[in-house]
């Protein structure tokens, strides 16, 4: 009998075992002296207002110059009829279809190797909810990348240089910059990273905090920033559920991160 060519991707009705915990890789320089990674998410394809032009953009670039790309959860917009709000009558492709199309488009990624690991976010957690069918698991199953969760550990070696990260898809429901950043910022609290990324807010924002220490090695006190960083989205003002609630505009895109290889040292660009 003909095997079933998705018999290696069906899951079990739940999870076994536990999501990755530690997100450890090391990234190839792809400047002279440091390696580059996109912080991808939001993206919710299937929405009426999705800016997927900005999306393919994004993603050619990452592989035109050999840039990293660390999935953050929302990228399908997954309406159900159980669904908060009318998107399940106003995406444009059913789950299905945008499922398939997030796979075609990170695939080329994939192959590359530029796939740091895929987070979960709520609108897959629609469908697991649903149904107990974890669609990011899936995706990144048939991708061959890691699978992150809602919520994971990373290190990101460059050079001789380590960077851990912590990156999470978020929940709050915030609504202005300063709040969104404050809600990351309190998360930052429980978690001793160099970088703490957070979506699921739809606002491209960064800042850092300044933080003392003592090096016990050359026993004095020194200060070293933690960065903080909303991962953006790709979900416009018109006709969506943002402009509905009246709430502030956000900006589109995703940050690019620098992490250097020859010093500590990051730069976030957006």
């Amino acid at each position: 009998m003909k095997k079933n060519p998705l018999a290696d991707y069906i899951g079990e009705d739940r999870i076994k075992g536990r999501v990755i915990r530690l997100n450890a890789q090391r990234l190839q320089p792809n400047h002279e002296d440091y390696a580059e990674f996109l912080a991808l998410g939001d993206i919710h394809y299937g929405h009426p207002a999705c800016d997927i032009a900005r999306v393919e953009r994004q993603v050619q670039y990452c592989l035109d110059h050999n840039v990293y790309v660390l999935g953050m959860g929302d990228y399908i917009e997954a309406g159900l009829r159980g669904s908060v709000g009318d998107s399940v009558y106003m995406q444009t492709f059913n789950p299905q279809k945008q499922m398939d199309y997030i796979v075609d488009l990170f695939q080329p990624l994939a192959d590359k190797g530029l796939m740091l690991g895929l987070h979960n976010g709520n609108h897959e957690g629609r469908i697991m909810k649903e149904t107990s069918v974890n669609i990011g698991r899936l995706i990144a199953k048939i991708l061959h990348v890691p699978f992150l969760g809602y919520a994971c550990w990373n290190l990101f070696y460059v050079g001789n240089q380590s960077y851990p990260v912590y990156s999470l898809h978020g929940s709050t429901g915030s609504r202005y910059v300063y709040t969104k950043l404050k809600a990351l910022v309190d998360i930052s609290h429980n978690f001793d990273a160099d970088l703490l990324l957070m979506g699921h807010v739809h606002e491209l924002a960064d800042d850092a905090i300044l933080v003392q220490e003592i090096d016990k090695k050359r026993k004095v006190v020194v200060e070293r920033k933690k960065f903080i960083v909303l991962t953006g989205s790709y979900l416009k003002y018109d006709d969506s559920y943002a402009q509905e609630k009246g709430y502030p505009m956000g900006k589109l895109g995703s940050p690019k991160i620098k992490l250097f290889s020859k010093k500590h040292d990051l730069h976030i660009s957006s």
